[in-house]
């Protein structure tokens, strides 16, 4: 059984890819404000101890990074105690429930997350974390 099929007489089946591209824009948009957040507050030369615990995410925390020098970061900004006081003194008038995540490197000294725990104590921050990294 033969099927003529006359040139010409068929249409040019042609793949609309218009949603594909509004999807990878999306996407891309996506992973670059996620990125953004995510990078405000990792210190990457703090090297977290492990544990096989996992925190639960909080919404509005305040990241605290203790390096190895005993130095404090809170974003990108270095202060010393008395500036990382006074940054949590600005961030309770702002938010009273602040919730604060001290992440120490695991060479710092104990003495100064110690310290960065008792100045949330003293500004009224009523819940302090330390972070640590997961291994499962």
């Amino acid at each position: 059984m033969k099927i003529d099929v006359a040139e010409g007489e068929g249409e040019d089946i042609g793949i609309d890819i218009s949603p594909l591209v509004d999807v990878m824009f999306i996407l891309i948009i996506f992973f670059l404000v996620t990125t953004s957040f995510h990078q405000q507050q990792t210190d990457m030369a703090v090297n977290l101890p492990e544990t096989d615990l996992t925190l639960s995410s909080a919404v509005q925390v305040l990241v605290i990074n203790v390096r190895e020098d005993g130095s404090y970061f809170v974003g990108d900004r270095r202060m010393d105690i008395d500036g990382l006081h006074e940054d949590l003194m600005r961030s309770v008038a702002q938010n009273p429930d602040q919730k604060v995540l001290v992440r120490a490197d695991r060479n710092a000294l104990h003495g100064q997350v110690a310290r960065a725990l008792a100045a949330c104590r003293r500004v009224g921050v009523t819940e302090a974390n330390i972070g640590y990294m997961t291994t499962l």
